[in-house]
């Protein structure tokens, strides 16, 4: 008998717990679909009334004459150009294209950077861009730098020699130098050295 009457009372609280979630679900929902119902615990703000100051005539300033100055005309003389120089540029290269190495099908661009005794210049950084690539690389201690190109590096290739720069500004010391690269071997070696 015991164990029906807990049964029972099991049966009864599911069933309380059960419509409770229900009558909650329909709050919130009422509440979802109008936020400013009284169900609302926590209605949104409404807006306050925002005053508008009302404008205050002034009275019109009075206008004074001014004198008015007609133009003159002035002949029109045509402005005398000055050509723009190129910059001079403190370095120049030589490219000679063809085999570097014993194996043409890899691509590869080796070069110098030297003083105007033959002395290789350290750490001298050379912008090198062309089809899939575009790199900064740094001469090493005896001025050597060299670049392995991806596969099909064959066409037109572009290097810049810069300047050593702390601040990272590297102004450029040549001209942007093209490196044409043959398909049958895309090597070529190119030597900087200053402009004499």
């Amino acid at each position: 008998m015991r164990k029906g009457v807990a049964d029972r009372a099991m049966n009864g609280l599911a069933l309380l717990l059960t419509v409770a979630t229900v009558a909650l679900i329909g709050v919130y929902t009422a509440i979802a679909i109008r936020p400013t119902s009284p169900l609302n615990p926590f209605p949104p703000p409404t807006p306050s009334p925002t005053l508008t100051p009302t404008p205050t005539e002034l009275p019109a300033p009075t206008p004074s004459p001014t004198p008015r100055v007609a133009p003159s005309p002035t002949p029109i003389h045509p402005a005398t150009l000055t050509p723009t120089q190129e910059p001079a540029f403190s370095f120049t290269a030589t490219v000679k294209p063809g085999a570097v190495g014993t194996d043409c099908r890899r691509g590869l661009i080796v070069g110098t950077a030297t003083d105007g005794d033959e002395k290789g210049l350290e750490n001298y950084p050379l912008h090198l861009w062309g089809p899939g690539r575009d790199t900064v690389l740094f001469t090493d201690t005896r001025g050597r730098w060299q670049a392995e190109l991806p596969a099909g590096a064959a066409g037109i290739w572009y290097v810049q020699l810069h300047a050593p720069d702390p601040e990272a500004v590297y102004p450029p010391l040549s001209a942007i130098i093209p490196i044409p690269l043959p398909a049958e071997c895309p090597q070529a070696t190119v030597h900087f050295r200053p402009v004499r």
